[in-house]
């Protein structure tokens, strides 16, 4: 009898089946974690966006506004949310400490800062779009402090066409005006 050396027919069949079906299985979950690396990378750009908008606004307006006013320049004539039971939810002009009033508004989907003083500032990058921005102000009572409420959507800028690609948050906040 004659030893042969090598493998069989079906021994070879059976190695390239196994083969044939792992290979794909680790592409699938290759490619299903940069998916998910992917997914996790946008949602941190649309968070560090939202975040330091919302921060720069809030910081602004809690520690240098004096009056709140609906029209641009602030007079004593168009002050907003000074009495009792008073909300308004327009467009508001934020008057500084120094005289200067600033504002906020969305410009070409970013939201932007103006002020007397500097030009226009964007506050989020091209990399996100902002919606649904609004600011309003409300004031309880006569011996509260007025009340100052922002909201606003931001989401991917180009969004792609796999609604689980997407990355959207939504901010909302209320913060009391100390007018000194």
């Amino acid at each position: 009898m004659k030893k042969n050396k090598g493998f069989t027919l079906i021994e070879s069949l059976i190695v390239v089946g196994v083969i044939a079906i792992i290979i794909p299985a680790l592409f699938a979950l290759f490619f299903s974690h940069l998916r998910a690396q992917s997914k996790v990378y946008l949602l941190q750009q649309v968070k560090q966006n939202g975040d330091n908008a919302l921060n720069v606004i809030e910081t602004l307006i809690k520690e240098n506004t004096i009056s709140i006013h609906s029209g641009s320049p602030p007079t004593s004539g168009n002050q907003v949310c000074t009495d009792a039971s008073s909300t308004y939810s327009s467009t508001m002009y934020f008057l500084d400490r120094s005289g200067s009033y600033f504002n906020f508004a969305v410009a070409s989907n970013k939201i932007a800062s103006s002020s007397s003083v500097s030009s226009t500032v964007n506050l989020t990058s091209d990399k996100v779009a902002v919606t649904s921005f609004a600011l309003s102000c409300a004031q309880g009572s006569s011996f509260s402090d007025p009340i100052v409420s922002v909201s606003f959507t931001v989401s991917q800028a180009n969004s792609v066409n796999r609604p689980d690609e997407s990355a959207t948050l939504q901010y909302q906040t209320k913060m009391k005006l100390r007018p000194d």
